[in-house]
Formats: C-alpha cells, structure tokens, sequence
C-alpha cells in the first residue's frame, strides 16, 4: 500500500513539473513580428521597442485585416473574413503559435532576436 502511494505521489510531481515547464515553454518572448501576406513578407515590427500601440491594415484582394500591436505582444483585431478565428485567438506573445487568417491568406508570426548564428538546440 505504501509502495503504491510513493508512485501515485511521483507521478502527480512528474505531472506537475511538466504542466510548469510546457507553460513557461509557451510564454517565451519573441522579438519581431512577421507579417505575411499570400506568403510574403510584407512589414516586419520588432514588438519590445513599441512605445504606443498602433494598427496595422492589411489589405488583400478587397479584403481587409486589421492588426494591433503594443509592447511585447500583437493580435488580429479584425477581420473580414467569414469564421473570424484568427480575431478570436487574441494576444499573442511567444513564437508558439502563429496568427493564421485562412481565407484571407494573412499570417502573423513571432520569432527571437533574429540572431540565425544562435544554436536552438543540440541532438546526438
């Protein structure tokens, strides 16, 4: 009985430090803001030296997308386009996921310093 107690215990904290480091993995901060419009890269916003928040239209074949930026983070704030999914995302702030407006073929993603000579990672 004891014996099966310490795995149950074990396995809630393996399950915990988990939950804590997926979360932090997605809130890491990005720099720069990539917006691409029918997969091409049209404004390029580093998001920490924005001092007031402004708005971005991004217009494309008569339709229309309106994105806001402030310190650190940037979301869809409108769209016209028919199921709104990219406006419902909100906030985004870590190069996680990106914003994706399907129909109207507008994505915003978030990457670091833009430093490519960096090292993500090491694999043997």
């Amino acid at each position: 009985m004891k014996s099966n107690m310490f795995w149950m215990i074990l396995l809630g904290v393996i399950v915990i430090l988990s939950t804590i480091a997926a979360l932090q993995l997605g809130q890491s901060s990005a720099s720069y803001a990539f917006i691409y419009k029918n997969g091409e890269l049209t404004e390029t916003v580093n998001i920490t030296t924005v001092t007031a928040p402004f708005k971005i239209t991004v217009e494309n074949g008569g339709n229309i997308n309106v994105i806001e930026v402030e310190h650190g983070r940037i979301r869809m704030l409108s769209a016209d386009c028919p199921d709104g999914t990219c406006v419902r995302q909100g906030w985004i702030s870590g190069g996680v996921f990106p914003i994706v407006c399907l129909p109207n073929r507008v994505v915003i993603t978030l990457e670091g310093s833009g430093n490519d000579s960096a090292v993500d990672a090491v694999v043997w």
